[in-house]
């Protein structure tokens, strides 16, 4: 799956559909080279959905999780190392509801 279509997920999954177009139309930007997997960009992305909808940090939460295991092979997921476990864990959103 391409990185525009993990983060219109992510921000659909979390917003609905109006939501996941304006904020992609206002925040979307150029990655930087050493971020491939597009996690500086989501960032980005979660930062405006836990402002803009403050009662749906759950859901916003939820969609990180499901972005972060999308990236994992098929090896990692069947048998998550510690790291690749932390790794998820620190992506998470913190604060909220």
């Amino acid at each position: 799956m391409s990185l525009a279509d993990r983060m219109i997920r992510l921000l659909w999954a979390a917003g609905g559909e109006d939501v996941a177009e304006r904020v992609l139309r206002s925040h979307w930007r150029r990655l930087p080279s050493d971020d491939a997997a597009g996690r500086a960009l989501r960032d980005r992305l979660v930062e405006v959905l836990v402002r803009e909808l403050p009662g749906r940090f759950e859901k916003i939460r939820q969609a990180v999780l499901a972005d972060e295991l999308s990236l994992l092979d098929d090896a990692e997921r069947a048998a998550p190392s510690r790291s690749t476990v932390l790794a998820i864990v620190r992506a998470l959103p913190v604060g909220g509801s």
